[in-house]
């Protein structure tokens, strides 16, 4: 008996405690809608039998009476028509009425507010672009700079942006709402978030390493992957991983694409994600093992573009990227029938390569061309 008590005691506290927060779902809103209704047809009914008018006479009368317009027009003459009013409407209507547009009110804000602190579930987004995870530096410059190109780049400019992150609890950022991005505020690793953020929905999924000096964070990536490969998502997957012999653990584990984490170049990850296979070759452009660029202080007057790129791979130099103008301004990848006037080019090489001296590429060029200063 006393735990019966206990149980309806919770309950009538539980009870209670959401009629003060009113939290009213939409279940109750559907309910007083009904309410409202058999109201509104039993007044109707009562006003075409006891106030002899039709039926849209009644209809118009009953909601008039409910809604305190009033315009005179008609109004209930009998005893039991005045009565039904005084019981059905003034007793019923109005305050059922006034709690329906209550309700309403509170259940918009409340929705609006779950949707700026990522607290609903994007059940209609798909083909889109899920962003998992935030770094825990400089956050919201980095994602500024990783939507702006998102959205400069042609095959993703008209492409939906998620982000699933514990980051932003209060909403995101102004600027990046007002781009269209909305998120889901949550654990990736906790069951079921995935689905929230519509992971077997999305096209491509982009899992970032929350903090890059964090070894950890491969194992949190690495066990992510798993999750996203167990909700079966065909997603297009791009994943960070701070330690290079994790490479290959990623792929096995469904990421497409892996890359370091570059905080200061979102750019190289939206790259990865058009053209996969890129983030290889850039990143190798930022170290001395493997392809690496050199710059060769060699004049060169009247030159076709082509023709120096030619050369240059013919003779195993390596693969021109660009020039140095005489006003020391960069040119990278000019016109091939392009004829240059330069103070210096900017090469590709890689180990097996051994750099040129300056005298050598006078040579190669004065033999050929017969045109170096």
């Amino acid at each position: 008996m006393n735990s019966l008590g206990l149980l309806l005691k919770r309950k009538n506290s539980r009870r209670r405690f959401r009629q003060q927060v009113h939290l009213h779902e939409t279940h109750d809103l559907n309910t007083r809608l009904l309410l409202l209704a058999i109201v509104i047809a039993v007044h109707s009914i009562a006003m075409v039998f006891f106030e002899d008018l039709n039926w849209w006479q009644a209809f118009w009368l009953t909601m008039t009476s409910a809604s305190t317009t009033g315009y005179g027009d008609l109004s209930a003459a009998s005893f039991w028509g005045q009565f039904c009013t005084i019981v059905l409407i003034y007793g019923m209507g109005i305050t059922l009425l006034a709690q329906i547009a209550s309700d309403y009110v509170e259940l918009r804000l409340m929705r609006k507010e779950m949707r700026i602190k990522g607290r609903m579930r994007w059940d209609q987004m798909q083909d889109h672009v899920l962003i998992i995870n935030t770094p825990k530096y400089d956050t919201e410059r980095y994602l500024e700079r990783l939507i702006n190109q998102i959205n400069q780049t042609p095959e993703l400019t008209d492409t939906p942006i998620q982000i699933l992150t514990t980051a932003f609890p209060e909403g995101l950022p102004v600027n990046l709402r007002s781009q269209g991005v909305v998120h889901h505020t949550g654990d990736a690793l906790e069951d079921g978030m995935l689905e929230s953020a519509g992971a077997h929905k999305a096209k491509y999924i982009i899992a970032l390493t929350p903090d890059s000096r964090n070894a950890h964070g491969d194992s949190l990536i690495f066990d992510l992957l798993h999750r996203i490969k167990q909700i079966g998502s065909n997603a297009f997957i791009l994943a960070e991983a701070i330690n290079d012999n994790n490479r290959l653990r990623f792929k096995s584990a469904g990421a497409q694409a892996v890359i370091r984490p570059i905080r200061a170049y979102p750019e190289m990850l939206v790259r990865s994600l058009i053209a996969p296979g890129t983030e290889q070759v850039l990143e190798d452009l930022f170290r001395h093992q493997g392809d690496h660029t050199i710059r060769l202080d060699v004049e060169l007057e009247n030159l076709v573009w082509a023709d120096i790129v030619t050369t240059l791979i013919q003779q195993d130099v390596g693969t021109a990227l660009g020039y140095i103008t005489l006003n020391n301004d960069i040119v990278t990848h000019p016109n091939a029938k392009e004829t240059i006037q330069a103070k210096g080019l900017i090469i590709l090489v890689n180990d097996n390569q051994a750099t040129p001296g300056s005298s050598r590429i006078r040579q190669l060029f004065s033999n050929q061309f017969n045109s170096i200063v």
